[in-house]
């Protein structure tokens, strides 16, 4: 940075003043503006950034750049601070930034032991905050401003996990299944004896659970509780139920006999006909409503359709958002297999179809105990209990398990997404049994019987403003 001294500024501003008197003589008084406000600032050139990828199978750092008008500015008048919400990627280096800065005069000043007029050529260090200050028409320095360029100190790609402490009345809960329902959490909870209770806590608390309410229906089945559209539902006794609170049912009297609820879209700006809810019912058939009081079937269940520990998720094709994608994995019920397979059907279709695993091909997913799958971070993720892989025997929780092509194919994931090393035994101690869900904030849940523990992760970036 070249460094201009006041005596510059001063013998500019004299000069000007000068300049300003004399045409001014005839007597005509000229007051001079004290505005000394920064108005406007913003990065001008891209910083290089670093990060870590994968050459020939080795972790490498590369570089890359960031586009600064990418990232607004904030100019807090009241505060006299300088900051991007949006942070910029971590390995960002910004110990030579050029910045543009907009002000009621072109004297802007960088506030150090020497103060020295800012250029917009000048390359900054904002390793720390630098402080400006503006000189007004009447010479007076205005409030000193202090400007920071915020870069991200976490890895983006990592998944971080934290272990709620909280009051989660799991050594009174055997199977369970989470929901995500208006801003809570719902765990539908299998107890002694068969019956099912519900407990409850908020997205922003996890520390405080509500007391295990027994449900008022007779045979529930905790396994098919499913958020769709503004009610939760579940199977009693082959009948299906809604609420709008967990506590209070309403049987949907024009509902057939069902055994299962598979899947559903729904969408607050999907017109009632694209929104669906897909069940089996006792003959083995599909069927499905677009509004829960009037049912069509549709095909057979074919052979092989996951029966138990059944998981889905829906979300538009990235080519046609008015298409959506639905896929369902279970265990797989061919005892002779040793993969999971994802069942799939679009939005526009009334038929399912599967991905098997072709001969020979080892991009499968393995076949765990008590599997889920998830979409997240725009990608698909199974895990689960013990299972097999190419021979090799698998702990429980010891992996996920990524898909970035719909479920045809998968891959152990290496980096940044990982499992608490203690998942392992709270599997174990819990005798498989564990339910999970994903809130509007990208947290990922995981609610353990026995122990009682709660845990929660997200990947760092899917909680920032503004992802990068």
């Amino acid at each position: 940075m070249k460094i201009k001294f006041l005596t510059v500024i001063t013998g500019l501003l004299m000069a000007a003043f000068m300049i300003t008197s004399c045409l001014n003589d005839d007597d005509n008084e000229v007051t001079l503006s004290s505005e000394s406000s920064i108005t406007a600032f913003s990065i001008k050139d891209n910083i290089e950034t670093k990060y870590t990828a994968k050459v020939n199978g080795k972790d490498t750092t590369l570089t890359a750049t960031v586009k600064g008008s990418d990232y607004p500015f904030i100019i807090d008048q009241v505060e006299r601070r300088i900051y991007n919400a949006d942070s910029l990627p971590v390995g960002t280096n910004v110990s030579k930034v050029v910045v543009e800065i907009t002000a009621d005069t072109p004297y802007i000043l960088i506030v150090a032991d020497k103060d020295s007029l800012w250029t917009s050529t000048d390359s900054l260090n904002f390793e720390n905050p630098v402080k400006f200050k503006v000189m007004a028409q009447s010479m007076e320095y205005g409030a000193v401003y202090t400007a920071e360029i915020n870069v991200h100190k976490q890895e983006p790609d990592s998944l971080v996990w934290s272990n709620l402490s909280s009051d989660f009345n799991g050594s009174a809960i055997q199977a369970q299944k989470a929901v995500y329902f208006n801003d809570k959490i719902y765990v539908f909870a299998r107890q002694d004896e068969g019956k099912v209770a519900v407990t409850t806590t908020s997205i922003t608390d996890g520390h405080s659970w509500s007391a295990l309410q027994p449900l008022s229906l007779e045979k529930a089945d905790y396994s098919t509780a499913m958020t769709w559209g503004d009610h939760l539902y579940i199977i009693a006794e082959n009948q299906l139920y809604q609420s709008e609170n967990g506590t209070d049912w309403s049987k949907i009297e024009s509902a057939p006999k069902l055994k299962m609820l598979v899947s559903n879209i729904y969408s607050q700006n999907n017109p009632e006909e694209n929104n669906k809810l897909i069940a089996i019912n006792t003959d083995n058939v599909f069927v499905e409503s677009h509004n829960g009081t009037e049912w069509t079937e549709q095909e057979s269940v074919p052979y092989g359709f996951p029966e138990t520990s059944l998981s889905f998720v829906s979300y538009p094709l990235n080519t046609n958002s008015s298409i959506d994608r639905m896929l369902v994995l279970g265990e797989n019920p061919i005892a002779t297999d040793t993969t999971s397979v994802v069942w799939a059907q679009l939005s526009t279709e009334n038929t399912w179809g599967n991905y098997p695993p072709e001969k020979d091909n080892l991009d499968f997913c393995p076949k765990l105990e008590n599997i889920a799958m998830i979409h997240y971070n725009n990608q698909l993720y199974a895990f689960g209990g013990p299972g097999k892989k190419n021979g090799s025997n698998l702990a429980p929780f010891s992996a996920f398990y990524e898909s970035v092509n719909n479920g045809i194919t998968w891959q152990q994931v290496k980096r940044y997404v990982f499992f608490p090393e203690e998942f392992s035994n709270l599997y174990k101690q819990a005798d498989g049994n564990y339910s999970y869900v994903i809130d509007k904030n990208n947290y990922l849940w995981i609610m353990w019987s026995k122990s009682g523990q709660v845990w929660r992760g997200r990947i760092n970036k899917l909680g920032f403003k503004k992802s990068i």
